[in-house]
């Protein structure tokens, strides 16, 4: 597992987010007080103009003090015109958007170097490779079928075709499938994996391509446009509770990335766009504590014309913090649960002793013997 690289990657997203932030701040005349990178005692300090840059004894992370952001400051004046306070209200929102901005802007950049240095890009709807003895090989499906409907119902995109598959555990399904040019159908019956969801066992099918600078530019916008799409349609099945879509965590993502990172820098980079995205959306929610909470103060400030207080707005965004830290935590250790569960069932079912249930085995061996005796 490469979990040095992928730490230290995710660390850069999210101290790239508070740089959108200072940058943005500086753009409209606030003072930034100190941006720290990573975490713990500064073993680094340099202040240039008004700005402490500090670098952390972890380098994980970041974080931005914004003059005027923390209302309760001790000696903050209102009326300071370098304060984020004293702004009008359009310019605290550019500061507030600045971090998922420069998420953004990131993911843009990396999918255009992709396009323009070579990368794999994906054929539409048609099937890369089939897992051996799965649903999809049983119904001799191959690399290179083109998908083309479930249930006589034509397919748009491949995460429609999952979305299908993945509905349907346990149910049989008819595909519309093209070979060569040649129409004909497959049945298959979607296996339920430890979720619950239905899964046949084939993958995307990906080809290697380069683009000239002006089609790279369209493909990043595009790829970016995607991407955005799947995760809203995705936070609104997760706010229709729909069965089958279980909310990312920390220790998904970092399953997803270690596993990336060993299958090519490409790999790799392309799952740092779809997190970078991911960061950027999730601050975005008009949620307390994140920028769109933080955003969406600013706007009923401006169409009210009214200041709502400063103890009423560090309570809310207080309380939503820890709210977002109980479900991210709960989700999490559910997750690991279930890991936990999975591994010790395979560690039970195997051939060899398992440290952790050796004392549970022998209870039972125990047991059992003892109720053959007569």
């Amino acid at each position: 597992m490469h979990y040095l690289p992928l730490l230290l990657a995710l660390g850069l997203l999210v101290a790239l987010h508070e740089l959108g932030h200072l940058l943005m701040a500086r753009l409209v005349g606030v003072r930034v007080d100190r941006y720290k990178l990573g975490f713990g005692p500064a073993v680094f300090s340099l202040r240039v103009g008004r700005t402490d840059w500090v670098l952390g004894a972890v380098p994980l992370g970041g974080s931005t003090r914004i003059h005027g952001m923390n209302p309760h400051a001790p000696g903050l004046d209102p009326a300071d015109p370098t304060s984020l306070v004293a702004q009008r209200p359009w310019k605290r929102l550019l500061v507030h958007f600045g971090g998922p901005l420069a998420n953004g802007l990131f993911a843009l950049g990396v999918l255009f170097t992709l396009y323009t240095t070579g990368t794999h890009v994906v054929v539409p709807l048609t099937v890369g490779t089939v897992t051996p003895g799965s649903e999809a090989a049983r119904a001799q499906l191959l690399p290179g079928d083109r998908l083309v409907s479930v249930d006589g119902e034509p397919l748009e995109n491949w995460g429609g075709f999952l979305e299908r598959i993945g509905q349907a555990p346990g149910r049989e399904l008819r595909l519309g499938v093209e070979r060569e040019g040649v129409a004909r159908e497959a049945t298959v019956r979607p296996r339920a994996d430890e979720r619950g969801t239905g899964r046949i066992g084939v993958s995307q099918q990906y080809v290697y391509r380069t683009y000239d600078t002006g089609q790279a530019l369209l493909q990043a916008f595009a790829h970016t446009a995607n991407l955005v799409a799947e995760a809203t349609r995705m936070f609104e099945r997760l706010m229709m509770g729909t069965s089958g879509i279980v909310l990312a965590n920390p220790l998904g993502v970092v399953k997803q990335s270690s596993g990336a990172a060993g299958s090519g820098l490409g790999a790799f980079l392309r799952v740092l766009v779809s997190v970078s995205l991911a960061l950027a959306l999730f601050h975005m929610l008009p949620l307390p504590s994140l920028d769109g909470g933080r955003m969406l103060f600013v706007l009923v400030e401006a169409v009210s014309r009214r200041k709502v207080p400063a103890r009423v707005e560090t309570l809310l965004h207080a309380v939503g913090f820890l709210a977002l830290l109980a479900v991210v935590l709960t989700v999490t250790l559910a997750d690991l649960r279930q890991h936990l569960r999975r591994a010790a069932l395979d560690a039970n079912l195997s051939d060899g002793d398992s440290p952790l249930f050796f004392w549970e085995r022998t209870q039972r061996e125990t047991k059992g013997r003892a109720a053959a005796v007569p």
